[in-house]
């Protein structure tokens, strides 16, 4: 049966699928599983996420089968607009959210925004000579085997290289498949540690940063 893949680009109506996406990517690494995930606090922190995602993002694609939302790519271009934060919501009542969480919660939201930020800012110092990033690409278990990210990522290749990009950077966990970006061309030049004392138990976690060339 000939399935229906369409590439567009991202809508507002698309974020909320595109929250499950990253549930499914980074839920294990995040320790987003000992979250009440219909919370108020719950959805804040996916927007906070997002926002990270989005606030620098230039370029960003949906994948489509036979309708529906089954794959994303958010990536960002050093020279060229920045246009997709506004389709996040209201930040201030975000913030108000991210306070009804309980003190375990607070305390691992802000555990794992820290660690991250910490480590990945070790790994950022070497990325002075790359054009754009690639943010964030993920795909719907359902969805995998159709070679959607590949589609995906194809698109992506096309805009950098539209944009005159010569080389691109991403960073990754151990706790993330990274076999797609090693059989599509990634090189990884460098690498730290992220330790993270959750409320439910200690985490470690391997950050790798990725390069890309045009």
């Amino acid at each position: 049966m000939t399935k229906n893949i369409t590439i567009r680009e991202i809508t507002e109506s698309d974020i909320p699928v595109i929250k499950p996406l990253i549930i499914e990517a980074f839920g294990e690494g995040w320790n987003l599983g000992r979250y009440d995930q219909n919370s108020d606090f719950f959805n804040a922190a996916m927007e906070v996420y997002l926002s990270i995602f989005l606030g620098g993002c230039t370029f960003a694609r949906v994948a489509t089968l036979d309708g529906k939302v089954v794959g994303a790519i958010l990536c960002g271009e050093k020279n060229d607009t920045k246009k997709f934060i506004h389709l996040l919501g209201n930040m201030a009542s975000n913030s108000l959210a991210l306070l009804t969480g309980s003190d375990a919660e607070r305390q691992d939201f802000i555990e794992h925004l820290s660690n991250s930020f910490e480590a990945m800012g070790k790994l950022l110092s070497n990325t002075g000579r790359h054009g754009g990033s690639l943010d964030f690409i993920a795909v719907t278990e359902e969805s995998k085997g159709l070679k959607i990210g590949k589609q995906l990522w194809s698109e992506a290749v096309k805009y950098f290289k539209s944009q005159k990009c010569k080389a691109i950077y991403l960073i990754s966990d151990s706790a993330c498949n990274t076999g797609f970006y090693d059989h599509n061309g990634f090189k990884k030049i460098d690498q730290t540690e992220a330790n993270y004392n959750y409320s439910n138990g200690k985490k470690r976690f391997d950050i790798f940063l990725y390069e890309y060339k045009f």
